[in-house]
């Protein structure tokens, strides 16, 4: 499944391919598989990619196994967490909703240091900037400094993305779990109708990135142009982008929407769920980012 983040670590391991570095991949989720592969490798350094919350799913992977593996293989645990990053953050009892607090993206979130862990967190979602950062052990940092080409043969950030960063970073301390929650609230509110309809969705989590596969008599254009004149903006999950049984659209629900909008939404749904349009609910395993 293409993403932002997958496409950014596809050609991450086209460069260290190029580079002389041995690929080996594992399905998301399938710790059993990486654990053989990192007891396989015998060369070092050794780094397992993967995302964050998932772009399409929304589904969020649980870092402490990864990270508990990586540690004790002696590798390098990179994730891209572009979708969490503002979403989910750190624990604690003044959380206003599941998503934690502060948006301090999945690393805090599950409750991890960044021992053996190098996070991408990006500002182009929660903050709409187009900056992102590293999170990771001072040593590998001073390393990467000297050694990695982007950061050599880079320039400064533009001063209007480390502005607008800024401004999101005040709202965010005054204000950012207050947000949080209400959107939580409106993702709830989505995600309760259509499992109230029996209607499959590949959002087991709760975050407000939501797939909604379509039914394989329904062409996908057709139901997005409905959803367009009806006012809801989509974005659209086709073959062979995604395997053809979860073709269908990704909504994505932000702290400025509000709840007179998601049940104008939540009436879209309806009716296309009522028109045979929507894939119903299937039994399945939660499946792992």
């Amino acid at each position: 499944m293409e993403s932002r983040a997958h496409r950014t670590i596809y050609d991450g391991c086209v460069f260290a391919r190029g580079q002389g570095a041995t690929m080996q991949r594992f399905r998301s989720g399938d710790v059993a598989t990486l654990e053989k592969l990192l007891k396989e490798a015998t060369a070092r350094p050794v780094m397992v990619c993967m995302d964050g919350v998932n772009s399409m799913t929304g589904d969020v992977p649980d870092l402490r196994v990864y990270a508990r593996l990586c540690r004790e293989y002696d590798a390098v645990l990179y994730v891209d967490d572009a979708h969490g990053m503002g979403v989910i953050g750190e624990r604690g009892p003044a959380e206003t909703s599941p998503y934690g607090m502060r948006g301090n993206a999945i690393v805090k979130h599950s409750g991890e240091t960044y021992d053996n862990i190098v996070l991408v967190g990006g500002f182009s979602k929660a903050y709409s900037s187009l900056l992102a950062f590293l999170a990771l052990p001072t040593a590998m940092k001073d390393r990467l400094k000297v050694a990695a080409p982007t950061y050599l043969y880079s320039g400064p950030a533009p001063v209007a993305s480390l502005a607008t960063v800024w401004a999101g970073l005040d709202v965010n301390e005054k204000r950012g779990d207050e947000l949080r929650g209400h959107l939580y609230r409106l993702t709830a509110k989505l995600l309760g109708h259509v499992r109230g309809l029996g209607l499959h969705t590949l959002n087991v989590d709760d975050t407000p990135v939501v797939e909604i596969p379509i039914s394989a008599e329904h062409d996908l254009i057709e139901v997005s142009e409905r959803l367009w004149r009806a006012g809801q903006y989509v974005t659209l999950a086709p073959y062979p982008g995604v395997p053809r049984d979860e073709i269908g659209f990704r909504i994505q629900l932000t702290a400025a929407h509000t709840d007179a909008q998601v049940d104008e939404l939540n009436n879209v749904l309806t009716s296309l769920a009522k028109d045979g349009a929507l894939r119903p609910a299937i039994p399945r395993q939660r499946r792992p980012s």
